[in-house]
């Protein structure tokens, strides 16, 4: 996980923290602009391992993250309000794309442990099972937006779905921490969906709150997984040049 000792993950959890008091002040400008600066915070941690290392993660990593700040970005704008959360509904859905394939080619660095049973695979039914059920229960909800809403949790179920495929491939840390990411990701989205208009003070808080420790721990996840292929890469390497 990443530390919280990091400069960049300190400046992440302030403007959360920023972001929450604000809410709460009834500072709502100014609270629109704290929380854009959430998740460059993370951006800026991202690109300082794209600078170290080669990983095919991390680009996707970087691109994923930077459509769902976007995504922030368009639902902040007031002017024009239904088609700006169109715009923001859509580069969501485009950042859950790139999830989605960050989560398989992740799977792909691996043999799989041992052969997989299809008995093993209840967790991926179960979970595409309750994200069909969130579908039907929020989707009526979003007036307009109901189709991009049900786009977005098909997309989510794959997303998903390869998420938990990497628990044959990866350590059971990087694994662990991306999953609870994802599920603390798509509560702030149900939520979102249930009160899309942002009305709610209390449902709001719960969206920053789920919303940022998604964030945090997807991209724990995946730079845990760097880091141990990264070292492991290296270790062979000194081996092959003992030999």
């Amino acid at each position: 996980m990443l530390s919280w000792k990091n400069h960049t993950i300190k400046t992440y959890l302030i403007f959360v923290l920023l972001s929450l008091v604000l809410l709460y002040s009834e500072r709502y400008e100014a609270f629109l602009i704290s929380k854009l600066f959430i998740v460059p915070s993370l951006l800026v941690l991202i690109f300082q391992w794209y600078r170290k290392s080669n990983h095919r993660l991390i680009p996707i990593l970087l691109v994923s993250t930077f459509f769902s700040f976007l995504g922030d970005v368009f639902i902040a704008i007031k002017i024009n309000e239904d088609f700006f959360k169109l715009i923001s509904l859509s580069t969501f859905l485009v950042a859950q794309s790139g999830y989605a394939a960050m989560f398989y080619i992740s799977s792909k660095y691996n043999k799989k442990k041992d052969t997989v049973h299809w008995n093993q695979r209840w967790p991926e039914a179960l979970g595409i099972l309750i994200i069909l059920s969130f579908i039907f229960i929020v989707t009526p909800q979003m007036g307009d937006f109901q189709l991009l809403g049900i786009l977005y949790g098909i997309i989510a179920g794959v997303s998903f779905t390869l998420a938990l495929d990497r628990r044959f491939t990866v350590s059971f840390k990087s694994h662990t921490l991306v999953i609870v990411g994802l599920i603390f990701f798509y509560i702030s989205d149900i939520l979102a969906g249930l009160d899309i208009y942002m009305t709610d003070i209390i449902i709001h808080t719960a969206i920053i709150i789920s919303y940022a420790l998604g964030h945090y721990l997807i991209v724990s996840g995946i730079l845990h997984q760097i880091e141990e292929e990264t070292e492991k890469k290296e270790a062979s390497g000194k081996d092959a040049f003992i030999e």
